[in-house]
């Protein structure tokens, strides 16, 4: 493969959100703190919101990671445009309760045995009745004395969403939100290294320090965007054979995925 060429024992830069390359940058360790914060302060609801590619998905799966270490039982759902009956079957079904013929008293004794925690992805697209009557069943959770606690991930337009529940008093209680921003150019090549350090003793060696300055401005502090240039300029060096990868390399990489294609990268990273 071509991370080999590098002798890299794997892909540093692939684009599935992996907890054991999390960056514990202050700015993420932040949110995560505030997270965790709001399980004592106000144990229904957080929020994580940012632009695309700023690490929201990493960061909920991080969050549900340190959950199940406290032996919480964590729901991930990916995708959100989803009838409220289809998103109560999600649930039922990882709390292993037939959606037939289970009732609300089994789903609260469940939230009572297992204190779930769960997190959902891309939030911003959930249907509002959807959002509403996820709402009303974690206030009525709440309400028991049961555990059910949800966190939400998406773009800032989830706050408008938000705002309109909390208006018409259909929250539980204020969700505790978190807005990610980019990182700055020290924090963006801070992060190259340490995702570079996880597969390999000599990270220095695969990039210049002109290609990483390169690859840095272009990306404009989304770690998304660094993952998807880092990767392509690794694959333009394979070709070339050329170690390290090159500013002239960089540039390539970096011109070959901001050209038409770029729309199409974007969304990967939503």
């Amino acid at each position: 493969m071509y991370w080999q060429f590098y002798d890299l024992k794997q892909n540093p830069f692939y684009l599935t959100p992996d907890p054991a390359f999390f960056f514990p940058n202050p700015h993420h360790e932040d949110a995560l703190a505030t997270l965790i914060d709001s399980l004592h302060t106000h144990p229904s609801m957080g929020a994580i919101l940012g632009a695309a590619g700023l690490g929201k998905t990493l960061l909920l799966h991080v969050y549900l990671t340190l959950a199940r270490q406290r032996q919480y039982k964590t729901i991930y759902i990916p995708y959100t445009d989803l009838a409220f009956r289809t998103l109560l079957q999600v649930l039922y079904q990882a709390l292993e309760l037939d959606l037939a013929t289970a009732t609300l008293d089994m789903f609260l004794a469940a939230c009572q045995q297992h204190s779930v925690m769960l997190g959902i992805d891309d939030a911003h697209l959930m249907p509002t009745v959807t959002l509403k009557k996820l709402w009303t069943l974690t206030e009525y959770v709440a309400s028991t004395g049961a555990i059910l606690h949800m966190v939400l991930a998406g773009h800032p337009e989830l706050n408008s969403k938000l705002d309109a529940l909390a208006l018409h008093h259909l929250t539980p209680g204020p969700v505790v939100r978190y807005t990610l921003s980019p990182f700055t150019p020290k924090a963006s090549r801070a992060y190259i290294y340490h995702r570079l350090a996880q597969a390999t003793t000599q990270a220095e060696t695969v990039f210049t320090s002109r290609a990483l300055t390169r690859i840095i401005k272009a990306a404009q502090g989304v770690p998304g965007t660094l993952n998807v240039l880092c990767t392509n300029a690794l694959i333009a060096g394979f070709w070339a054979q050329q170690r390290p990868v090159s500013a002239r390399i960089a540039r390539e990489a970096i011109t070959q995925v901001q050209g038409p294609g770029q729309s199409q990268w974007r969304r990967w990273w939503s």
